[in-house]
């Protein structure tokens, strides 16, 4: 459904339309894209949660419980989305490797790194 929306001034004085499927709620200037998200049955601003969550290294893998469904998990070339199942990766080399945990409305952006194998 796209919405009309007027910009106008403080005395009323209409200085754009804008059209767009979104929803627009007023804010203040601290909120930001990267920290807030808006919760869409309220119509509430709230500040964006951590991902950071319990990770599990046994041999060459890693293992998260508890992670949202929905969010993008991207490491050493390897990209996949989660589910309600706990995620397993698992690494061929021992080493120090980057994850990345993106794309959840709700929650921060977040890189954290993990130690497997004997590296």
């Amino acid at each position: 459904m796209i919405q009309h929306y007027a910009m106008a001034t403080m005395d009323g004085a209409i200085q754009q339309v804008i059209s767009g499927p979104y929803l627009y709620a007023p804010c203040t200037e601290e909120v930001s894209d990267v920290t807030h998200y808006l919760e869409v049955s309220s119509g509430d601003i709230k500040p964006k949660k951590s991902l950071i969550t319990q990770c599990v290294v046994a041999g060459l893998s890693a293992t998260f419980d508890g992670l949202p469904s929905g969010l993008k998990v991207q490491t050493n070339g390897f990209l996949t989305v989660t589910d309600t199942d706990p995620l397993e990766i698992h690494y061929d080399v021992p080493g120090t490797y980057e994850i990345r945990l993106r794309g959840h409305v709700e929650y921060l952006d977040e890189t954290l790194e993990v130690t497997v194998g004997d590296a």
